[in-house]
C-alpha cells in the first residue's frame, strides 16, 4: 500500500535554523467552495510536520495557514505576516511537501521532496 502524505517544513533563513513549534491550520476545499478545517498540527523540534497522510488526505485544494507571529513575538521580533496562508491544489495521486522559508518580512515557499 502507498502512503500519501502531505508534509511541512518551516525554516527561518535570518539565522539558518528550524522553527520548532509553529502551529498550523489545515483547510480542505469543499464541494460549496468553503474551507473547511481539517486539524492543527505544530512542527517538531527540527521544524518538520506531517500534516495528513492516507485516508485523511484526498484529493482536492488545501490551505495551510502557518500561525507565526507567536514565533516572532517569543523572539522579540516584529513581522509583517502574524500568519501566512499556502493553498496548494493536491490533485494528483502523490505525496507533498510544503517548506516554508521564513523571515520576520517576507517568506518563500516551494513543492520539496
Amino acid at each position: 500500500m502507498n502512503t500519501r502524505k502531505l508534509s511541512t517544513h518551516v525554516l527561518n533563513t535570518a539565522n539558518g535554523k528550524a522553527v520548532a513549534n509553529i502551529k498550523i491550520t489545515t483547510y480542505r476545499l469543499d464541494e460549496l467552495q468553503e474551507w473547511r478545517a481539517l486539524r492543527p498540527s505544530q512542527t517538531n523540534t527540527d521544524g518538520r510536520c506531517l500534516l495528513l497522510e492516507n485516508s485523511d488526505f484526498t484529493h482536492g485544494i488545501y490551505k495551510l495557514t502557518f500561525h507565526v507571529g507567536a514565533y516572532y513575538a517569543s523572539q522579540n521580533m516584529k513581522t509583517l505576516y502574524p500568519a501566512i496562508d499556502i493553498i496548494v491544489d493536491c490533485s494528483e495521486d502523490q505525496n507533498y511537501h510544503i517548506p516554508l522559508l521564513l523571515s520576520s518580512y517576507g517568506y518563500t515557499t516551494y513543492r520539496g521532496t
